[in-house]
């Protein structure tokens, strides 16, 4: 019987195999556990290759190597640039060989139709994709270079505006008690983060559910929480970083771009009728499912792919100024000696503020602007009481931002597109 997965990748492997075996004495290591991480994962590599050629079941442990080679640099502290460089490339072409560029046995092939019914376009299309994609490879590109610098290849970081504020982030008490560079595990997390996002194809939200929830965790609550920490600097470390900042933007950016993927997904499973976990693993059909002619084609041109990439998210205005009101909020207390709780609570809701602003861009995601009208009303509450530590313009301020907060909080905005799954009859089957 011919096999049905590309046995190319596994002579890739070997190949890959070969060279982190030759890796240490070329480039020098300086490590003897680096050496011998790379001595035994090539000779598995090589192993596992050749035993794969008969089975996809070897590219489980190949998997594993894959995320080993990640995890190794960070854990050992590599202390040169070239082990840090050549495991971590070396480890994402292994990953994308095990499980990227190879059919997952058992899962549905990505055939058939795309758009789901009562959806106007694909959430799962390349061109939906490709921002996040984009995203996670900019913050992966920033954290190599933060993680370089607290790894000691380099002696200094570029900040345009904080002078010394990103180094003295990561060289703080917060950063150097976590027993690997952190900003090295953020380059990390977005390897997966990217990964994720270019695997399964365009009919994923049904062929491999389980893999867009696995995308939706890395993208939304994970970079939701590295965004908050990232943002609320000031108060942890009492510094901003430039850099952070960019990426907590970047990653906060992406958030809407995921959520109508992740609704799709978990609509579809709450449809099926075959048992949860066989549809969440193996996927499933949808025979009321049409034909995607709205996505653009590989060879597209930009300004068609980039339209096509915002279907099922829009800007409203009122949700556009609450940014700036966010921004006015965190700026205040530096101008007006805002002092205490207060200064607390404008650092935070102003952040919190922004967040809930941006992720509302989602059109899936527009009722969470009702969040912003509880800060608002906190922040308001807290304002009265506090408000005799200012003069009478600042005052006027602090009580003016929550108020614009509320009110820029209430009105829905345009929804463009349709998202929401329904069946005329039982066409949920697997």
């Amino acid at each position: 019987m011919k096999n049905k997965w590309p046995v190319w990748t596994f002579y890739t492997q070997m190949i890959l195999g070969i060279w982190l075996i030759a890796s240490p004495d070329t480039f020098g290591y300086k490590s003897s556990i680096l050496w011998w991480s790379d001595i035994l994962a090539g000779s598995f590599l090589i192993v596992f290759g050749w035993l794969g050629r008969r089975s996809p079941f070897w590219n489980i442990p190949i998997l594993a190597i894959g995320i080993w080679l990640e995890v190794a640099p960070l854990l050992f502290w590599a202390p040169s640039a070239a082990s840090y460089l050549n495991n971590t490339l070396i480890g994402v072409a292994v990953i994308a060989l095990s499980f990227i560029l190879v059919p997952i046995p058992g899962q549905l092939p990505d055939e058939g139709p795309e758009i789901p019914p009562g959806w106007s376009y694909n959430p799962s299309a390349w061109s939906q994709q490709m921002p996040i994609a984009l995203l996670a490879l900019l913050c992966w590109m920033i954290s190599r270079y933060l993680a370089a610098f607290q790894l000691g290849y380099i002696d200094t970081v570029w900040d345009p505006f904080f002078g010394n504020g990103t180094k003295d982030v990561l060289h703080s008490t917060i950063s150097e008690a976590f027993p690997v560079s952190d900003a090295g595990l953020g380059a990390l997390a977005y390897t997966f983060e990217f990964l994720s996002t270019i695997q399964g194809g365009s009919r994923r939200w049904r062929t491999a559910p389980w893999m867009v929830i696995i995308f939706g965790i890395l993208v939304i609550p994970v970079s939701l929480t590295s965004a908050i920490l990232i943002i609320l600097q000031p108060l942890v470390v009492g510094h901003w970083c430039f850099w952070c900042l960019v990426t907590a933007g970047l990653m906060l950016t992406g958030i809407p771009f995921a959520i109508d993927e992740v609704a799709l997904t978990i609509q579809y499973l709450k449809r099926r009728k075959k048992p949860f976990w066989n549809v969440f693993f193996k996927g499933g059909e949808c025979k009321e499912a049409a034909e995607d002619d709205r996505s653009p084609p590989f060879d597209a041109p930009l300004s068609v792919v980039w339209k096509a990439s915002l279907w099922g998210m829009t800007v409203p205005w009122n949700l556009a100024l609450s940014i700036p009101v966010g921004l006015a909020l965190m700026i205040i207390p530096k101008m007006s000696g805002i002092e205490g709780k207060l200064l607390d609570l404008n650092l935070i809701l102003g952040a919190f503020g922004i967040m809930v602003a941006v992720i509302s861009f989602a059109e899936h995601a527009r009722f969470f602007r009702w969040v912003n009208v509880f800060f608002g009303a906190i922040l308001f509450i807290a304002s009265l009481i506090e408000i005799g530590q200012l003069n009478g313009v600042m005052s006027l301020i602090q009580l003016s931002l929550p108020i614009f907060l509320i009110l820029l909080s209430i009105r829905r905005g345009l929804i463009r597109e349709k998202g929401q799954l329904y069946s005329t009859k039982d066409h949920f089957q697997r």
